[in-house]
């Protein structure tokens, strides 16, 4: 009877702390040992007490994180349950590439009966960090996240699979650790647009980076490679430009030269750049020096010469992270995605047969 009267301690315990609102909806309770060593009573005395609770509904366990109060229908508590989060840098928040990826994920969690919260992750992986932490001891459910450099957010994915958190990167990855990724395809894209640039018997192609430690710029470059090296052109360092900083009096004098006649710019952000320095250096667009670029942001159209470029599909990008993201919550599984979606050329004013 004495045993009884424990377990019935440790329901009492607990009940009256959710009843005073101690423990809130969807709050992470002490685990048994902690509860244990709380009040004096036995591991086993506290798992029989936290079974029955569960059993009566008042919580419910999630593998490998906790036990938590159960939120009643409709209250703010329970919607944490089906809230995800997509993490996104600074640089980006203003991007319409990522609002079309909100509204593909949208597109998907309504229709799951999920939430989406959208996060900005700072300047940093460690800003990263710390909003990933802020957001698991909310309980949200999983997130997307756009990476500012993977390759330094690789802590952070450890952290998060250590942790049971289910994630999804979008945009760009890293090779150097297994996780489930939805990106664009850099490497046919690229090559769709060198391709298109040697059909129009441009030559002498140059190839402009913006942030080349990323992934896709790397996979866009080879794409790049790819298209000329089949088309038996020659590929050399001075048709590349590849540091964060464009060397535009190299370019300039290359243009003016004739030892450049085309431009493929690994995004539209930089190929926009691009047509502004060289029409302000008076090299003329397409007449001088032909321009495509990568990604169809809504600026490119409305550029002073309206941008041909590769375009991303980013509404699908969104949709199909959202998928795969629900997927590992509710059936998790210990494989990874890394799904590819196909891009699209289009084709504007910046571009026009070469005249050599």
């Amino acid at each position: 009877m004495a045993n009884i009267h424990k377990y019935q301690s440790v329901k009492n315990y607990i009940l009256t702390r959710i009843k005073n609102g101690e423990y809130q909806p969807e709050q992470r309770i002490p685990n048994e040992s902690e509860l244990s060593d709380m009040l004096g009573v036995s591991s086993i005395t506290v798992c029989k007490a936290m079974a029955e609770l569960v059993n009566e509904g008042v919580i419910y366990r999630v593998k490998g994180k906790g036990s938590f109060v159960k939120g009643t229908p409709g209250s703010p508590g329970n919607m944490h349950k089906k809230l995800t989060a997509f993490l996104l840098p600074c640089d980006v928040v203003n991007d319409s590439s990522c609002m079309k990826m909100m509204i593909g994920m949208q597109r998907y969690l309504s229709s799951a009966g999920y939430s989406l919260i959208i996060e900005n992750s700072g300047h940093d992986h460690d800003s990263e960090l710390l909003v990933v932490k802020r957001l698991m001891a909310n309980h949200v459910s999983g997130m997307v996240i756009y990476s500012i450099d993977p390759e330094k957010s690789i802590d952070n994915y450890v952290f998060l699979r250590k942790n049971n958190m289910p994630f999804v990167v979008i945009d760009r990855y890293t090779k150097s650790f297994p996780a489930d990724a939805v990106v664009c395809n850099n490497h046919d894209g690229a090559f769709s647009a060198v391709e298109y640039l040697i059909g129009l018997q441009h030559k002498r192609i140059g190839f402009v980076s913006d942030s080349f430690f990323l992934s896709s710029e790397k996979e866009r470059l080879e794409g790049y490679r790819d298209a000329m090296e089949l088309a038996s052109l020659k590929t050399d360092d001075s048709l590349l430009f590849i540091d964060q900083k464009v060397d535009y009096n190299r370019l300039v004098n290359s243009v003016k030269k004739g030892n450049l006649t085309a431009l493929f710019a690994v995004n539209d952000r930089r190929a926009l750049e691009l047509i502004n320095e060289l029409l302000d250096r008076g090299i003329n667009i397409p007449e001088d020096v032909s321009i495509i670029g990568f990604d169809d942001y809504e600026a490119s159209k409305l550029a002073r010469v309206p941008l041909s470029t590769v375009r991303q599909h980013f509404d699908e990008e969104g949709y199909f992270a959202a998928k795969i993201l629900l997927d590992n919550i509710t059936q998790p599984r210990p494989q990874f995605n890394k799904i590819l979606l196909g891009t699209q050329l289009v084709i504007r004013s910046s571009t026009k047969m070469s005249c050599e």
